[in-house]
């Protein structure tokens, strides 16, 4: 493969991925030592491996992005981190293509122009006129809605396989307007170990509208980043690793002053996808350093697993707190039905709960569905978020997690005073309509609701967007409309002409448009009715009941050791799920689990597995996160077990299950709970619950 065609050539996109998947797929010692040896491995390869792979754009060109987003759920790539690498969505179109073949012309066509030595990969230009309001518009790097213009270029050039030189920069006007050299980094490596040293960005989550650990609401940081662009192994392997450095603060506590400096913010994301389509990971991000704190790789690494909170110490030393520590579990799960979507959850942390380093206080759960084939024809996302308090705030880096004055996270936290770090949620759905015309119709929804508990008065926000896009050849022009609410109960409208360099359709606005589209539809609908491989979809009716406890915490000795309050429950119970056969005997699914355990208990089951005896026996597991409508909102784990007969009648399933809530904790943020130190406490609970199962 020589440096003029560039690492992959998407002529030849199916034998490369063939090759890939081989079809179809002390402690900082021991930790430098093995982190030494991965490498040394990793690089062994790179003469068989392909180059380094550049990257799709990040909430810069979004037409294609959400095409790309609606290819990789139809080829079944869950996608846990952004931005993309261009070698994840080859991997993705040959399947996809079967599915709706206009779709991935288009997107092969814009995929054309990072196959050359050099050339621009992105390039859009937005003019706009605004009522003045200064509120940050969600996930734009830090963009107001008083902006009048903005633009963004990004260009490369390959001297090399195994070499990518990229140059770009993205600039905004109004309130706090600037240019960031965005998209400006040298990558070098291969599709196991690629290295990215500049202004990458980073985006720790399955979720498009937001993510709480790292996203691209705040300005981009200069970062080195080690990650590999394709899977590894039986287990589908995927890492990230990054370290950043943070803007100036001058409020660094160390001796109990202030001292001014650049904190650093490093950042670990580690998953597999053991089955096709599911895939699990792990993330974290510590902001460490700055000022007169320590700083060095090796105080990071010798204090990598430390505890992040002090155990309600009267007086603790926060000299010994070295990192500003988060961390989330995530999961998502592509189904390849008749009419394809995904599933996905984020669940993340900040502090550990009483010393134990699996469980965490001041936490979120998330959760999201992709319909990329809504009724045939639409294009549907629903995400909803919740977080408890205190979330991008801390005690030692007072600024926070936050960059120039904006969070590094999900964007609802910026819609909020900032010293009053209350808890919120967060509703997103969006939907868009291809037309006959080969134009296209999108609108978003947002809303946003601050919890009111310290005392600060916010009104539910809302944020409607309307835009009309027209695919060109070459190009893309189209308005876009937002007109909201803010968190204060300001009104704000923006309207805003633009036009992206993405490829456009060169079909779009013809008089062969509706020809094209009619040819793909056949295509399409050949493939509706092709066997959907195991999949169901099914409907839980039952009822559930057992001891709900209250550990209202504490830290001395007596109240860890006193006994829980319960009191005994019962509720109907009601589920949703569905699930697909991964081997002969097992099948893999989700499921959301609804009850009333005087307040609304809401159980996700990321992992429901379940093992097929024979025609009628079962048995299942399962694991996931549980939200608890307590006095204020509570989150943990969820996991159980069960036994299941099916085909009780045709189509209908009875199963007892062994359901556990684990640590469900709230923050104690009102003037009645009761006050002892501890600031957070908890439910747990074993509900056995028995329903029937309606499988469609």
């Amino acid at each position: 493969m020589n440096a003029a065609k560039g690492s992959y050539n998407l002529d030849n996109y199916a034998a490369s991925d063939r090759i890939v998947r081989g079809e179809g797929r002390g402690r900082r010692a021991a930790a430098v030592a093995a982190a030494t040896g991965i490498t040394f491995w990793f690089l062994s390869r790179a003469v068989s491996a392909s180059g380094a792979s550049p990257y799709l754009p990040l909430n810069l060109s979004p037409e294609i992005e959400r095409q790309v987003e609606r290819v990789l759920v139809l080829g079944g790539h869950p996608v846990m981190t952004r931005p993309v690498p261009i070698a994840t969505v080859l991997e993705a179109l040959p399947k996809a293509c079967k599915r709706d073949a206009s779709l991935c012309r288009q997107v092969r066509r814009y995929l054309d122009r990072y196959f050359g030595q050099s050339g621009v990969t992105e390039a859009s230009a937005e003019v706009a006129g605004a009522t003045h309001s200064t509120t940050t518009m969600p996930s734009q790097r830090g963009e107001r809605l008083d902006s009048p213009f903005d633009a963004s270029v990004v260009a490369y050039y390959r001297p090399g396989d195994h070499l990518l030189l990229t140059a770009g920069g993205v600039a905004y006007g109004g309130t706090d307007g600037r240019f960031s050299p965005d998209g400006t980094m040298l990558s070098a490596g291969n599709e196991y170990l690629q290295l990215d040293a500049g202004y990458r960005d980073q985006w720790l989550s399955p979720l498009t509208d937001s993510s709480m650990l790292i996203s691209t609401e705040a300005p981009t940081l200069p970062s080195l980043t080690v990650s590999n662009q394709q899977p590894i192994g039986l287990l589908g392997l995927q890492y990230q690793f990054f370290v950043a450095r943070m803007g100036l603060s001058d409020h660094i506590l160390w001796n109990g002053v202030d001292t001014a400096g650049h904190p650093r913010l490093a950042g670990a994301h580690v998953a597999i996808e053991p089955v096709e389509g599911w895939a699990i990971s792990g993330n974290s991000t510590w902001q460490f350093g700055g000022g007169g704190r320590p700083g060095s790789v090796t105080q990071f690494f010798d204090h990598l697993f430390q505890s992040t909170n002090f155990n309600g110490s009267a007086s603790p030393n926060l000299n010994a707190r070295f990192s500003n520590r988060a961390v989330s579990i995530t999961s998502a799960y592509t189904f390849q039905a008749r009419s394809p979507f995904e599933v996905y959850v984020e669940y993340a942390g900040r502090d550990s709960l009483h010393g134990a380093g699996y469980r965490f206080r001041d936490t979120d759960l998330s959760l999201g569905l992709h319909f990329p084939e809504f009724l045939g024809r639409f294009d549907l996302t629903i995400e909803a978020s919740e977080w408890q308090s205190s979330w991008y705030t801390d005690y030692v880096w007072l600024d926070g997690m936050t960059v120039d004055g904006y969070v590094t996270g999900n964007w609802g936290a910026d819609w909020r005073t900032f010293t009053n770090d209350v808890g919120a949620q967060s509703e997103m759905i969006s939907l868009g309509w291809p037309l006959q015309s080969g134009d296209t119709l999108y609108a978003r929804v947002r809303t946003l609701q601050n919890q009111e508990y310290e005392g600060e008065a916010y009104s539910r926000a809302a944020m409607l967007t309307l835009e009309y896009s027209q695919p060109r050849n070459g190009y893309t022009r189209g308005l876009q409309l937002d007109t909201g609410r803010d968190s204060f109960g300001g009104n704000f409208a923006r309207l805003a002409a633009f036009v992206r360099f993405d490829g456009g359709n060169s079909y779009a606005g013809s008089d062969y448009a509706d020809a094209y589209t009619d040819d793909d539809k056949d295509t399409d609908k050949d493939d509706d009715e092709a066997p959907t491989g195991g999949f169901e979809r099914f409907v839980d009716v039952g009822v559930s009941g057992g001891r709900l406890g209250l550990d209202l915490g504490g830290f001395s000795a007596a109240q860890e050791s006193a006994p829980l309050a319960y009191r005994n429950v019962i509720s109907p119970h009601l589920g949703f799920g569905a699930r697909r056969a991964v081997t002969t005997n097992g099948d893999l699914g989700v499921r959301a689990d609804l009850d009333d355990f005087h307040g609304a208990m809401v159980g996700l089951r990321i992992l429901d597995y379940r093992y097929r005896f024979d025609r009628h026996f079962a048995l299942g597991g399962f694991v996931g996160f549980a939200r608890y409508s307590g006095p204020t909102p509570a989150q943990g784990y969820y996991y159980g077990a069960g036994l299941q007969w099916r085909d009780l009648f045709p189509h209908w399933d009875l199963s007892l299950d062994a359901r556990f809530f684990d640590h469900v904790q709230r923050n104690k943020l009102l003037p009645s709970d009761p006050q002892n130190g501890d600031s957070v406490e908890w439910y747990t609970m074993q509900a056995p619950t028995l329903y029937l199962s309606r499988r469609f």
